[in-house]
C-alpha cells in the first residue's frame, strides 16, 4: 500500500482552521453551509498531494489533463464553484485555451441540469472546462444522459469509494470525507428513550392526541384552518403546521416548552409558547376559549412583526416528558430529509391530509413511479387513541387496491431500528 503522508485528524484541523477563518468566527454558528464549507477544504487539504490529485484527475475527472493546486474558493455568486484549478494541456500540440477544472459540492439539495448548465457555464467558452458536481446519494440528479457537456456528477459515497482504490495511501481520508458528505445534516434518530413504552401506552396516546386538539382548536379559532405537516422544500424536519410564513405568524406543533408543545412562529423568529397544555377540567377549556379568542380580537397579530406576548401563566395540564419524546420519535418518521433517502418525495401541499380530530398523517410520493400512486404514514383512525403505532398505507388507485400496514415497536428495540423498520414497511408497499 501506498504511504500516507497525512492523517484525518490533520485534515480535519486544517478545514476546520480554514473554514473559520474564511467564514469569521462571530459568523460561523449561522453559517448556513457549514458542511459545505468544510468539505470544501477537506477536499482541498488531501488534493494537495500530487498523487491524490492524479489518482483524483485520473479516476473522478476521467481527464488526460493535469492541473495545478486545486484550491477552495468562496461562493461569491450563484454560479461559482467550490474548488478551481487551473487545467494544462494534456500535449505539446494542444492550445493552451485558459482551460479550468471546477469542482461544486452540496451536501443538501440536487444539482439539477439548469443549475449544472449554469455552474458549467460559468466557467467560460472552452470546450475543455471541466465541472465535477458532487451531492448525496440521495439527492443525486439522476441524469441518465442527460449531463451537459463537460459536467460529471457523482455522490459522496462513490466520490470516497473510488477514490480509496485509487488513492489508497490516502483512503482514510476519503473514507472520512464520503462519509461526512452524505451524512451532515441528516437527523440524528437515535434517542434515550423506550419507543415500545412510549407508543404502546394508552396515558401517553391520550395525552398526545389531548396536546394535538389544542393546536386543533387554536388553528381553527385563529385561522379558520387545519394544520398538516409543511411541505416547503429542503427542510431537514418535520413541521406539522398551520398559517406560518416570512411575513405571517401561524401556529406549529413543535418542541414542548412552558409546558406546552403548541407555540406561535412566524418564520425566521424564535417560537413564542402558547400557554396551553392539556385541557381536562371544563374551567380550563372555558379559559383556553377565551385566551384563543382575545388573540383573535388582535386584527394585527399575525402581521405585526414585534413578538407576540402571551400570558406565561399556563393553562391547563402540563406536558409530560413522555410527549415530547413520543414527539421525537413520531416526527422522525415524518422527516422529510430520511424519507427522501429512502426513495419518497412529499406529495403538494393541497395533497395532504390535514390534522383531523381522529388522524394525523404524511402523505407521498415514491420517486420514479408515474402510475401516480400515492402512499401514507398516519397514526389514529379513530376519537379516542389508545396507542401511538405508526401505520404505513398504500392508497388505492387503478391498478391495485388500498393496502395497510401497522409498524409496532419491540421490546429493547432501538428508536433508529425503529423508525428504518417503520421506513422499510412503506417501501415495501411499492413491491408489485
Amino acid at each position: 500500500m501506498a504511504r500516507s503522508y497525512a492523517t484525518v485528524g490533520q485534515m480535519l484541523t486544517y478545514a476546520m482552521d480554514r473554514s473559520l477563518q474564511s467564514a469569521g468566527v462571530e459568523g460561523w454558528p449561522s453559517h448556513p453551509d457549514r458542511a459545505d464549507v468544510i468539505l470544501r477544504h477537506m477536499l482541498e487539504f488531501v488534493l494537495m498531494a500530487p498523487r491524490s490529485r492524479s489518482a483524483f484527475l485520473r479516476s473522478v475527472a476521467r481527464t488526460e489533463h493535469t492541473t495545478g493546486a486545486i484550491a477552495a474558493a468562496p461562493r461569491l455568486r450563484r454560479n461559482a464553484p467550490d474548488l478551481v484549478a487551473e487545467m494544462f494541456p494534456s500535449s505539446a500540440t494542444e492550445e493552451d485555451d485558459g482551460a479550468r477544472l471546477a469542482i461544486a459540492l452540496r451536501t443538501e439539495g440536487t444539482f439539477d441540469v439548469a443549475r449544472l448548465r449554469g455552474l458549467r457555464s460559468a466557467l467560460g467558452t472552452s470546450p475543455h472546462h471541466l465541472l465535477i458536481a458532487i451531492s448525496r446519494r440521495s439527492d443525486l440528479w439522476d441524469a441518465d444522459g442527460e449531463l451537459p457537456d463537460g459536467v460529471v456528477a457523482l455522490s459522496w459515497s462513490r466520490l470516497s469509494r473510488r477514490m480509496a482504490k485509487a488513492d489508497p495511501g490516502h483512503a482514510t481520508l476519503w473514507e472520512t470525507i464520503g462519509e461526512i458528505g452524505e451524512n451532515s445534516g441528516r437527523p440524528v434518530v437515535q434517542f434515550p428513550v423506550d419507543a415500545k413504552k412510549l407508543l404502546t401506552k394508552r396515558r401517553v396516546a391520550e395525552e398526545f392526541r389531548a396536546h394535538l386538539d389544542v393546536l386543533h382548536q387554536a388553528g381553527r379559532t385563529l385561522l379558520g384552518s387545519s394544520a398538516h405537516f409543511s411541505t416547503r422544500r429542503g427542510q431537514a424536519s418535520a413541521h406539522l403546521q398551520v398559517g406560518v410564513g416570512l411575513q405571517r405568524t401561524g401556529l406549529e406543533f413543535g418542541e414542548v416548552e412552558h409546558g406546552t408543545p403548541v407555540h406561535l412562529v412566524r418564520a425566521g423568529q424564535e417560537p413564542t409558547p402558547l400557554g396551553i397544555g392539556r385541557l381536562e377540567a371544563p374551567e380550563a377549556r372555558a379559559a383556553a376559549r377565551k385566551r384563543l379568542q382575545t388573540l383573535a380580537d388582535r386584527t394585527s397579530w399575525r402581521t405585526d412583526a414585534r413578538p407576540i406576548q402571551v400570558s406565561q401563566e399556563l393553562i391547563g395540564a402540563p406536558a409530560s416528558p413522555e410527549v415530547e419524546g413520543a414527539r421525537l420519535l413520531l416526527w422522525a418518521l415524518f422527516n422529510p430529509m430520511l424519507l427522501r433517502d429512502r426513495g419518497f418525495d412529499l406529495a403538494a401541499a393541497r395533497r395532504q391530509p390535514a390534522l383531523t380530530s381522529t388522524s394525523l398523517g404524511l402523505r407521498l410520493h415514491h420517486r420514479g413511479d408515474d402510475t401516480g400512486t400515492t402512499y401514507r404514514i398516519w397514526l389514529g383512525g379513530e376519537r379516542t387513541w389508545s396507542h401511538l403505532i405508526p401505520q404505513v398505507t398504500r392508497e388505492a388507485s387503478d391498478a391495485r387496491g388500498e393496502e395497510t400496514y401497522a409498524v409496532a415497536p419491540r421490546k429493547s428495540q432501538s428508536t433508529a431500528d425503529f423508525v428504518w423498520e417503520v421506513h422499510r414497511a412503506l417501501r415495501s408497499l411499492t413491491i408489485p
